[in-house]
């Protein structure tokens, strides 16, 4: 019972160990691609900013091209996990909400999202959110509408590639306006159109 305790916590120990090792190198990954392409970061470079050796650095990865893999997955499965929770009926009665979650989900992580929408050396990354993107929203639709594939694809490319294209522009302007404030007006251009967004302004008036 005594051993079977003492390599328990032995082994707890250990992951806790893993688990701050490998957040170590994404957090010095992330620094470093936000002053470089990954074509220029070495492994020694990336060792020493973790504050770690090239060996232990081995124990984990075989190369930076395998930390920045590791990094995307985990990061489209954040996005994943949040547009799972979203249903349709909440996406057509509650958009802001829906969209301020995606919002939070980025501003969660500043620097490493801000890197990857406006550097243009980090494409296959944002590409690989974009489909996590097109698949679940497809996912969404398709249950509710009798469109056909093909044109759910067009659709699909115009929302998320202008989803996207707002996130980069807000990042290269300064973080401006507020994100919940900008969030507001995007989820209902994305869900009602522009005739939504014109007739509110017209009822202000």
């Amino acid at each position: 019972m005594g051993d079977t305790l003492f390599i328990g916590k032995e082994k707890r120990k250990m992951d806790k160990r893993v688990m701050k090792t490998r957040r170590a190198i994404h957090e010095a990954m992330t620094k470093l691609l936000t002053v470089k392409p990954i074509e220029e970061i070495t492994v020694t470079e990336l060792a020493e900013k973790a504050e770690i050796n090239r060996k232990t650095f081995y124990n984990y990865y075989n190369s930076v091209y395998m930390v920045a893999e590791e990094m995307e997955d985990e990061i489209v499965a954040r996005f994943e996990e949040t547009l799972r929770k979203i249903d349709f009926d909440t996406l057509l009665k509650d958009p802001q909400t829906t969209f301020i979650t995606l919002a939070r989900l980025i501003t969660s992580d500043l620097d490493f999202y801000g890197n990857i929408l406006t550097n243009t050396n980090q494409e296959s990354f944002l590409q690989k959110i974009i489909t996590s993107l097109k698949q679940r929203i497809m996912t969404l639709y398709f249950s509710e509408s009798d469109m056909d594939n093909e044109l759910m694809e067009y659709v699909l490319e115009y929302t998320v590639a202008g989803l996207v294209s707002v996130f980069k522009r807000w990042f290269e302007s300064g973080r401006n306006p507020d994100i919940e404030y900008l969030s507001s007006y995007v989820s209902t251009l994305a869900v009602y159109g522009i005739a939504s967004l014109i007739g509110t302004k017209n009822k202000k008036g």
